[in-house]
Protein backbone atom coordinates (compact mmCIF):
# COMPACT_ATOMS: atom_id res chain seq x y z
CA UNK A 1 0.00 0.00 0.00
CA UNK A 2 1.11 3.60 -0.57
CA UNK A 3 2.46 5.75 2.22
CA UNK A 4 4.30 3.02 4.18
CA UNK A 5 7.83 4.30 3.58
CA UNK A 6 9.72 6.67 5.87
CA UNK A 7 10.30 9.40 3.31
CA UNK A 8 8.43 12.61 4.07
CA UNK A 9 6.31 13.57 1.07
CA UNK A 10 4.50 16.80 0.47
CA UNK A 11 1.54 16.49 -1.90
CA UNK A 12 1.67 18.63 -5.01
CA UNK A 13 -1.22 21.05 -5.12
CA UNK A 14 -3.67 20.39 -7.97
CA UNK A 15 -2.89 22.68 -10.90
CA UNK A 16 -5.06 25.81 -10.87
CA UNK A 17 -4.71 28.87 -13.04
CA UNK A 18 -4.37 32.32 -11.50
CA UNK A 19 -7.74 33.14 -13.03
CA UNK A 20 -9.32 30.19 -11.20
CA UNK A 21 -7.74 31.26 -7.91
CA UNK A 22 -8.94 34.84 -8.32
CA UNK A 23 -12.44 33.65 -9.20
CA UNK A 24 -12.51 31.42 -6.14
CA UNK A 25 -11.51 34.33 -3.90
CA UNK A 26 -14.13 36.53 -5.53
CA UNK A 27 -16.81 33.96 -4.72
CA UNK A 28 -16.00 34.05 -1.00
CA UNK A 29 -15.51 37.79 -0.71
CA UNK A 30 -19.11 37.95 0.40
CA UNK A 31 -20.61 34.76 1.78
CA UNK A 32 -24.01 33.75 3.12
CA UNK A 33 -24.36 31.84 6.37
CA UNK A 34 -26.57 28.76 6.20
CA UNK A 35 -29.20 28.17 8.87
CA UNK A 36 -29.26 24.85 10.72
CA UNK A 37 -32.71 24.05 9.32
CA UNK A 38 -31.39 23.88 5.73
CA UNK A 39 -27.70 23.18 6.33
CA UNK A 40 -27.70 19.45 5.53
CA UNK A 41 -28.32 17.57 2.32
CA UNK A 42 -28.81 13.79 2.30
CA UNK A 43 -28.82 11.53 -0.74
CA UNK A 44 -28.41 7.86 -1.60
CA UNK A 45 -29.61 4.40 -0.62
CA UNK A 46 -27.17 2.25 1.36
CA UNK A 47 -26.31 -1.41 0.97
CA UNK A 48 -27.36 -2.12 4.56
CA UNK A 49 -29.01 -0.45 7.53
CA UNK A 50 -26.26 -1.40 9.99
CA UNK A 51 -22.68 -2.64 10.13
CA UNK A 52 -22.84 -6.41 9.73
CA UNK A 53 -19.33 -7.06 11.08
CA UNK A 54 -17.16 -5.43 13.71
CA UNK A 55 -14.65 -4.20 11.12
CA UNK A 56 -14.95 -0.63 9.83
CA UNK A 57 -12.80 0.61 6.95
CA UNK A 58 -12.41 4.35 7.41
CA UNK A 59 -11.06 6.98 5.00
CA UNK A 60 -10.39 10.64 5.81
CA UNK A 61 -9.69 12.98 2.89
CA UNK A 62 -9.67 16.73 2.35
CA UNK A 63 -10.87 17.07 -1.25
CA UNK A 64 -9.24 20.46 -1.93
CA UNK A 65 -12.67 21.60 -3.16
CA UNK A 66 -12.63 18.89 -5.83
CA UNK A 67 -10.05 20.81 -7.85
CA UNK A 68 -7.88 17.84 -8.68
CA UNK A 69 -8.30 17.70 -12.45
CA UNK A 70 -9.39 14.84 -14.69
CA UNK A 71 -8.36 12.01 -12.39
CA UNK A 72 -9.99 13.40 -9.27
CA UNK A 73 -13.37 11.65 -9.66
CA UNK A 74 -11.64 8.36 -10.45
CA UNK A 75 -9.53 8.59 -7.30
CA UNK A 76 -12.57 9.56 -5.22
CA UNK A 77 -14.39 6.43 -6.45
CA UNK A 78 -11.37 4.29 -5.59
CA UNK A 79 -11.38 5.70 -2.06
CA UNK A 80 -15.07 4.80 -1.75
CA UNK A 81 -14.58 1.24 -3.04
CA UNK A 82 -11.89 0.67 -0.40
CA UNK A 83 -13.94 2.09 2.47
CA UNK A 84 -17.13 1.68 4.48
CA UNK A 85 -17.04 5.20 5.91
CA UNK A 86 -15.53 8.23 4.16
CA UNK A 87 -15.09 11.56 5.93
CA UNK A 88 -14.33 14.41 3.52
CA UNK A 89 -13.62 18.09 3.99
CA UNK A 90 -13.66 21.02 1.55
CA UNK A 91 -16.60 19.37 -0.19
CA UNK A 92 -17.56 22.26 -2.45
CA UNK A 93 -20.70 21.49 -4.43
CA UNK A 94 -24.26 22.24 -5.38
CA UNK A 95 -27.18 20.04 -4.38
CA UNK A 96 -27.20 18.61 -7.90
CA UNK A 97 -23.44 18.08 -7.74
CA UNK A 98 -23.86 15.93 -4.63
CA UNK A 99 -24.90 13.10 -6.95
CA UNK A 100 -21.31 12.95 -8.23
CA UNK A 101 -20.05 12.09 -4.75
CA UNK A 102 -22.66 9.46 -3.91
CA UNK A 103 -21.70 6.10 -5.39
CA UNK A 104 -24.34 3.34 -5.75
CA UNK A 105 -24.89 1.61 -2.42
CA UNK A 106 -23.76 4.64 -0.41
CA UNK A 107 -25.43 7.46 1.50
CA UNK A 108 -23.90 10.94 1.42
CA UNK A 109 -24.65 13.68 3.95
CA UNK A 110 -23.28 17.16 3.31
CA UNK A 111 -23.17 19.79 6.06
CA UNK A 112 -22.65 23.31 4.76
CA UNK A 113 -20.14 25.72 6.23
CA UNK A 114 -21.37 28.62 4.11
CA UNK A 115 -22.81 29.48 0.70
CA UNK A 116 -20.73 31.35 -1.87
CA UNK A 117 -21.92 34.15 -4.11
CA UNK A 118 -22.58 31.64 -6.91
CA UNK A 119 -24.84 29.54 -4.64
CA UNK A 120 -22.37 26.66 -4.22
CA UNK A 121 -21.85 25.43 -0.66
CA UNK A 122 -18.59 24.54 1.03
CA UNK A 123 -18.59 22.10 3.92
CA UNK A 124 -17.88 18.60 5.15
CA UNK A 125 -19.43 15.41 3.78
CA UNK A 126 -19.75 11.96 5.35
CA UNK A 127 -20.33 9.06 2.97
CA UNK A 128 -21.16 5.53 4.18
CA UNK A 129 -22.24 2.09 3.01
CA UNK A 130 -24.42 1.92 6.13
CA UNK A 131 -27.52 4.04 6.68
CA UNK A 132 -27.15 6.70 9.34
CA UNK A 133 -29.81 7.07 12.00
CA UNK A 134 -32.24 10.02 11.71
CA UNK A 135 -30.21 11.90 14.34
CA UNK A 136 -27.69 14.22 12.70
CA UNK A 137 -26.18 17.49 13.82
CA UNK A 138 -24.12 20.27 12.32
CA UNK A 139 -21.86 22.11 14.73
CA UNK A 140 -20.38 25.42 13.64
CA UNK A 141 -16.82 25.81 14.92
CA UNK A 142 -16.20 28.56 17.45
CA UNK A 143 -13.84 30.67 15.34
CA UNK A 144 -14.27 31.63 11.65
CA UNK A 145 -11.30 32.22 9.39
CA UNK A 146 -9.90 35.76 9.48
CA UNK A 147 -10.31 38.18 6.55
CA UNK A 148 -13.11 36.37 4.69
CA UNK A 149 -14.83 35.23 7.93
CA UNK A 150 -15.70 31.84 6.46
CA UNK A 151 -16.94 29.47 9.18
CA UNK A 152 -15.87 25.86 9.61
CA UNK A 153 -18.16 23.04 10.73
CA UNK A 154 -18.37 19.51 12.11
CA UNK A 155 -20.98 16.94 11.08
CA UNK A 156 -22.23 14.40 13.63
CA UNK A 157 -23.84 11.17 12.43
CA UNK A 158 -24.75 7.85 14.09
CA UNK A 159 -24.60 4.24 12.86
CA UNK A 160 -25.69 0.88 14.28
CA UNK A 161 -24.11 -2.59 14.30
CA UNK A 162 -25.97 -5.84 13.87
CA UNK A 163 -26.67 -7.60 17.17
CA UNK A 164 -26.31 -4.61 19.48
CA UNK A 165 -28.37 -1.62 20.52
CA UNK A 166 -25.20 0.43 20.86
CA UNK A 167 -24.58 3.09 18.24
CA UNK A 168 -21.39 4.57 16.81
CA UNK A 169 -21.02 8.36 16.85
CA UNK A 170 -19.01 9.74 13.92
CA UNK A 171 -17.77 13.33 13.97
CA UNK A 172 -16.36 14.75 10.74
CA UNK A 173 -14.57 18.06 11.36
CA UNK A 174 -12.78 20.72 9.36
CA UNK A 175 -11.15 22.89 11.99
CA UNK A 176 -10.25 26.54 11.59
CA UNK A 177 -6.98 27.09 9.73
CA UNK A 178 -5.55 30.24 11.27
CA UNK A 179 -5.63 30.33 15.07
CA UNK A 180 -3.37 29.98 18.10
CA UNK A 181 -2.94 26.71 20.00
CA UNK A 182 -5.09 28.11 22.83
CA UNK A 183 -7.84 28.92 20.32
CA UNK A 184 -7.54 25.42 18.81
CA UNK A 185 -8.17 23.96 22.26
CA UNK A 186 -11.11 26.30 22.82
CA UNK A 187 -12.52 25.21 19.48
CA UNK A 188 -12.43 21.56 20.57
CA UNK A 189 -13.96 22.48 23.95
CA UNK A 190 -16.81 24.15 22.04
CA UNK A 191 -17.24 21.02 19.90
CA UNK A 192 -17.44 18.71 22.92
CA UNK A 193 -19.94 21.00 24.66
CA UNK A 194 -22.15 20.91 21.55
CA UNK A 195 -22.20 17.12 21.11
CA UNK A 196 -25.29 15.11 22.03
CA UNK A 197 -24.88 12.78 25.02
CA UNK A 198 -23.42 9.46 23.92
CA UNK A 199 -22.16 6.43 25.86
CA UNK A 200 -20.95 4.28 22.96
CA UNK A 201 -17.95 4.25 20.64
CA UNK A 202 -16.86 7.42 18.82
CA UNK A 203 -14.82 8.29 15.76
CA UNK A 204 -13.64 11.90 15.54
CA UNK A 205 -11.64 12.55 12.39
CA UNK A 206 -10.99 15.13 9.72
CA UNK A 207 -8.75 18.06 8.95
CA UNK A 208 -7.66 19.52 12.32
CA UNK A 209 -5.08 21.88 10.79
CA UNK A 210 -2.51 20.64 13.32
CA UNK A 211 0.57 22.32 11.84
CA UNK A 212 2.87 21.57 14.78
CA UNK A 213 3.16 18.94 17.53
CA UNK A 214 1.96 21.65 19.93
CA UNK A 215 -1.40 21.91 18.17
CA UNK A 216 -1.85 18.14 18.20
CA UNK A 217 -0.87 17.86 21.87
CA UNK A 218 -3.26 20.66 22.80
CA UNK A 219 -6.35 19.17 21.18
CA UNK A 220 -5.39 15.65 22.32
CA UNK A 221 -5.36 16.87 25.91
CA UNK A 222 -8.90 18.20 25.57
CA UNK A 223 -10.25 15.12 23.81
CA UNK A 224 -8.74 12.77 26.37
CA UNK A 225 -11.30 14.04 28.88
CA UNK A 226 -14.06 12.04 27.17
CA UNK A 227 -11.84 9.06 26.39
CA UNK A 228 -11.04 9.97 22.79
CA UNK A 229 -7.49 8.83 22.11
CA UNK A 230 -5.23 10.00 19.32
CA UNK A 231 -4.32 7.34 16.75
CA UNK A 232 -0.68 7.79 15.72
CA UNK A 233 0.25 6.87 12.15
CA UNK A 234 3.37 4.66 12.02
CA UNK A 235 6.03 5.96 9.63
CA UNK A 236 3.78 8.87 8.64
CA UNK A 237 5.23 10.10 5.32
CA UNK A 238 3.82 13.62 5.70
CA UNK A 239 6.00 16.46 6.97
CA UNK A 240 4.93 17.81 10.37
CA UNK A 241 3.45 20.93 8.79
CA UNK A 242 1.44 18.73 6.42
CA UNK A 243 0.06 16.25 8.95
CA UNK A 244 -3.25 18.06 9.23
CA UNK A 245 -5.64 15.11 8.98
CA UNK A 246 -5.96 13.03 12.14
CA UNK A 247 -8.09 10.29 13.72
CA UNK A 248 -9.28 9.98 17.32
CA UNK A 249 -11.31 7.01 18.62
CA UNK A 250 -13.13 5.75 21.69
CA UNK A 251 -14.31 2.16 22.16
CA UNK A 252 -12.68 1.01 18.92
CA UNK A 253 -9.50 -1.01 18.36
CA UNK A 254 -7.17 0.18 15.63
CA UNK A 255 -5.93 -2.68 13.48
CA UNK A 256 -4.17 -0.53 10.89
CA UNK A 257 -3.74 3.11 9.88
CA UNK A 258 -1.68 4.65 7.10
CA UNK A 259 -1.43 7.54 4.65
CA UNK A 260 -1.78 6.67 0.96
CA UNK A 261 0.65 8.78 -1.07
CA UNK A 262 -0.41 7.21 -4.37
CA UNK A 263 -3.58 9.34 -4.42
CA UNK A 264 -2.37 12.73 -5.56
CA UNK A 265 -5.33 14.72 -6.93
CA UNK A 266 -5.74 16.85 -3.82
CA UNK A 267 -3.33 18.85 -1.70
CA UNK A 268 -3.97 16.29 1.07
CA UNK A 269 -3.19 12.58 1.01
CA UNK A 270 -6.06 10.42 2.32
CA UNK A 271 -5.71 8.59 5.63
CA UNK A 272 -7.03 5.02 5.73
CA UNK A 273 -7.76 3.08 8.93
CA UNK A 274 -9.17 -0.33 9.76
CA UNK A 275 -11.07 -0.20 13.05
CA UNK A 276 -12.71 -2.92 15.14
CA UNK A 277 -15.94 -2.20 17.02
CA UNK A 278 -15.11 -3.72 20.41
Amino acid sequence: MGGENKKKIKPAKPPRSYRAVIESLRQVWKIELVNDSVAMWRIGVCETVHFETARIRLAVWNLCKGAGGRLFEHEYRMVCYRSDLILTQEALLSEKGLVTFCEPGFEAIHAASYKRRDGIRDGVMTVARVSSTPVTRRIVCKFPEPVFKTPKVALVTFYRKQGTEESLMVINIHATLIRRIKSAMEEIEHLLASLPAHQGPIILAGDFNTFTPGYLAGISKVLDRIGLRYVPIPQDPRPLTGALDQVFVRGLAVERIFVDTTITNSDHFPVFAELIWE
